[in-house]
């Protein structure tokens, strides 16, 4: 089973001497199908490495590193969203590092991917609109739910789609994706405030939800636009 798309989990720990850690994240796919769908590829490996990072600077204070590991060689696109997002990239084993981190603002990266992949999610479901496609994506959910443990490919994929068809409804208050602290999707969509303080959507937790075949009469299209004040 292909785990490149667990974000729910931490794929290997490997303890340093000094009480730090290297915490992979492992991508099995090869250059082809990591190209596929940019969108996806991008928002679920920066979700995985911020979920790795965290992980480090919770459990380990911050010592030590996370590597993208993989044999593949990246597409420009994903190499550049690694980077930033804070991972080296190394072999498939974990032990050789082809090239550092680069940390740098990533949240115009998370933006355009998850613009591109709700366009993506459109174009298949055959929606002339995006909330045509976001009322067809939850239907199909709701009645065929998915395990993220059973098939984290097609659960996060479900998940991550309805997430990016919600938040391209909110483009005309504003709304843009970025990066948070929440787990295991660290990303909402901030709206402006005049008041100085952040305005925040989190449509992906109701997504889970709803993939999840949880009987919820909550729509995304209205959860995009729902906001609330909060550190992100």
């Amino acid at each position: 089973m292909s785990m490149w798309a667990r974000v729910h989990k931490i794929d290997r720990v490997r303890p340093l001497p000094n009480g730090g850690a290297i915490i992979l994240v492992e991508d099995d796919r090869n250059a082809a199908a990591m190209g596929r769908i940019p969108g996806l590829s991008t928002t679920i490996a920066i979700a995985r490495i911020l979920n790795a990072r965290r992980l480090l600077d919770v459990k380990y204070a911050g010592k030590g590193e996370v590597r993208y590991a993989t044999s593949a060689s990246l597409p420009s696109f994903l190499f550049d969203a690694v980077a930033r997002a804070g991972a080296a990239i190394a072999d498939r084993s974990g032990d050789k590092v082809l090239l550092p981190a680069a940390p740098a603002g990533i949240a115009s990266t998370i933006d355009t991917a998850f613009s591109e992949l709700a366009h993506h999610a459109r174009t298949m479901s055959n929606s002339a609109d995006m909330l045509t496609a976001l009322r067809r994506g939850e239907e199909a959910r709701r009645k065929a739910p998915l395990d993220r443990d059973v098939n984290p490919t097609a659960y996060w994929t479900a998940v991550f789609e309805l997430a990016a068809l919600a938040g391209e409804l909110s483009r005309p208050r504003g709304g843009r994706w970025i990066e948070t602290h929440d787990a295991p999707v660290p990303f909402a969509i901030k709206f402006p405030d005049n008041a100085g303080g952040e305005l925040l959507a989190r449509p992906a937790k109701l997504a889970m939800r709803i993939v999840e075949g949880e009987d919820v009469e909550a729509s995304l299209a209205s959860e995009a636009l729902t906001t609330e004040s909060s550190s992100i």
